[in-house]
């Protein structure tokens, strides 16, 4: 078991590791482009390098440049067949978005991940790509990979999602802006919009009416410069921080502020935090610097639409109903169960090991305020990065009472967590 020092506080500025979703989405759309696309501050994580891996199996080069890569491609419509299985390593971004990206390539690819991956539902993104016409065999009944994706000619289509999910969006966009035709995607509930707003800078034709995204593919994508701004769910462990420790007060740095992925900001404001935002000008993201200090706030409850906007902040917010003035109730969060852990319940396992009052339900979970600091308590991070930075907070947070079996899993998407963590910390 693995034990940190306590700590009283954390201040100072911080800078997070930049924005995954967005690192994904800039070499993916830049393999899918004719010429070059510079990324600038891209996240070099396991789950991007399988990607990054990915699309260097489709054909793409990825040129060293300063603070990133030049993506150099052919574009979509001169992808290569892949020489061998495509790992996607942890990364269910990868899995879900290539998908839709091979399919209509007319290539033969396959698909597998690491043991967590590979439990973790295809059939969401497999079941709208097959109406498009895409060809595709996968383990389990046509649920889960391995993933066999077979040269297809696809068509367009009127999908009307019936999951909460960017990563299903997405890979039907990315399927449609190679087909020939007009395709919509109808959301059940508003979710990340990255997508979009990088399709349109790359030069497809795409718009949004209401809740429908419109694409009339088959146009080529021309490369482009993609900056990546810094990862709010990283930030999101800063801003938790500051309400946890006493005494903080933390400005952090260069941050993505896309309404979509804000969610977060949007529920502690419902609790009565208070925090500061700086936005930038001329970005094609939304981003500037959050501020926030040390306070008392109320819980209350998280549910319906907003849900699907701080998914993966859910786990971070259970954990702050452990410091709240009242009860936290998270509702609609199913898909919790099916990240890189059941996030229900590995969430409520560390939190019952650290003596808080907890509800478990199909769909979420209620945290009552801790009554009194934990004697000892062993966490566990199930080998998943959230609840893993989730751990190293409570043990900076009780000292070395509170303990956590591993914490390599923090690499996935924020390598030095610790350290940085360390840098703002008051003893």
């Amino acid at each position: 078991m693995i034990t940190f020092g306590q700590i009283k506080s954390v201040k100072g500025e911080i800078t997070v590791p930049a924005d995954k979703s967005i690192t994904h989405r800039s070499f993916m759309l830049g393999a899918m482009a004719e010429g070059s696309t510079r990324v600038t501050n891209p996240l070099m994580s396991r789950d991007t390098i399988a990607t990054m891996n990915a699309m260097k199996a489709l054909g793409a080069e990825f040129l060293t440049a300063e603070n990133g890569f030049i993506v150099v491609s052919k574009g979509y419509r001169f992808f290569q067949e892949p020489s061998d299985v495509i790992n996607c390593d942890n990364s269910g971004t990868t899995a879900r978005l290539i998908s839709g990206l091979i399919a209509p390539a007319g290539v033969y690819a396959v698909l597998t991940g690491d043991d967590s991956l590979r439990k973790r539902p295809m059939k969401r993104v497999i079941k709208p790509l097959s109406i498009m016409g895409a060809r595709m065999e996968a383990a389990s009944n046509g649920t889960l990979l391995p993933l066999s994706i077979l040269p297809a000619k696809m068509h367009p289509a009127d999908i009307k999602g019936e999951t909460k999910s960017a990563q299903v969006k997405s890979s039907v966009l990315l399927a449609a802006a190679q087909i020939e035709g007009r395709t919509t995607y109808t959301e059940p509930a508003p979710t990340r919009n990255h997508s979009e707003i990088m399709l349109k800078s790359f030069g497809a034709d795409i718009s949004v009416n209401g809740g429908t995204v419109i694409i009339n593919g088959g146009r080529p994508l021309t490369g482009t410069d993609a900056a990546v701004p810094g990862d709010f769910s990283s930030a999101a462990f800063f801003i938790g921080a500051a309400l946890m420790f006493e005494g903080s007060d933390i400005t952090i740095r260069n941050v993505g502020l896309n309404e979509t992925r804000t969610g977060l900001l949007t529920a502690l404001a419902s609790f009565g935090v208070k925090f500061e935002l700086n936005y930038y000008e001329n970005t094609v993201e939304p981003m500037g610097d959050i501020h926030i200090k040390h306070q008392s706030f109320s819980g209350g409850r998280v549910d319906g639409d907003l849900v699907a906007n701080l998914i993966d902040e859910l786990p971070l917010l259970a954990f702050l109903g452990m410091f709240a003035d009242s009860p936290v109730e998270i509702r609609d969060a199913h898909e919790l169960r099916v990240k890189e852990s059941d996030r229900i319940a590995s969430t409520l396992y560390n939190l019952r090991q650290l003596g808080a009052e907890t509800e478990e339900f199909e769909d979420g979970m209620k945290i009552y305020p801790l009554k009194k600091e934990p004697v000892q308590a062993h966490l566990r991070s199930f080998f998943d990065h959230r609840i893993a930075m989730l751990s190293i907070l409570m043990c900076k947070r009780f000292g070395e009472k509170v303990s956590v079996d591993e914490t390599e899993s923090v690499d996935v998407s924020f390598p030095n967590f610790a350290s940085i963590l360390e840098q703002t910390e008051v003893k």
